[in-house]
């Protein structure tokens, strides 16, 4: 194998070189407002039910109960690595994440490629690190950026729309409209 000193230095620096750090904080924004909650505060609270002081104006602010956080924190996703590997690198998937990069990106960083490999990692690394299924704690410890930027906006935006569509899908499924529902309409 012919070494030359540029192949040393790239080798000595790629072992040598720490690897990416997991996420610390979170940084949540809605419009002009800012705060920010270290992750290892939420998964305390995770863990023993308890917030810091802390945490609790911020529940207050973002008018959320204990329970809820704990339980929206602790909700446990099955996700099979070689199927969510396949879904994350397929069209849809793309757009999806594309989509999903809009709330949740690394702090002071608005590349959306960047965003999308960061939940492309998160995903698969926690889901690999816990028995493929993850949590949101779980995912944040993974993300490979200290800080993690939250556009609470964005997320509301897309809880609306969810439910809408959850509300037209209910709809559907339930309407009167057997025939049309069946496909037999005679139109």
């Amino acid at each position: 194998m012919n070494l030359n000193y540029k192949n040393i230095v790239v080798l000595l620096f790629l072992f040598f070189y720490p690897s990416a750090k997991s996420a610390e904080n979170i940084f949540l924004y809605k419009g002009t407002f800012s705060r920010t909650i270290e992750i290892e505060e939420l998964n305390k609270f995770n863990e023993k039910g308890k917030p810091s002081n802390k945490l609790k104006s911020l529940m207050k602010i973002l008018n959320l109960n204990d329970k809820d956080l704990q339980n929206f924190l602790s909700y446990k996703i099955e996700v099979p690595l070689k199927t969510s590997s396949r879904l994350m690198n397929s069209k849809i998937g793309e757009v999806f994440l594309s989509r999903l990069s809009k709330i949740i990106y690394p702090n002071k960083i608005s590349n959306t490629k960047t965003s999308i490999k960061a939940i492309r990692s998160g995903v698969i690394l926690s889901s690999y690190k816990n028995n493929e299924s993850i949590n949101l704690i779980d995912f944040f410890k993974e993300y490979p950026n200290k800080n993690i930027a939250i556009d609470l906006n964005a997320l509301n935006k897309a809880f609306k729309k969810a439910e809408s569509l959850k509300e037209l899908i209910d709809f559907y499924s339930n309407s009167p409209f057997k025939k049309l529902k069946d496909g037999r309409s005679s139109t």
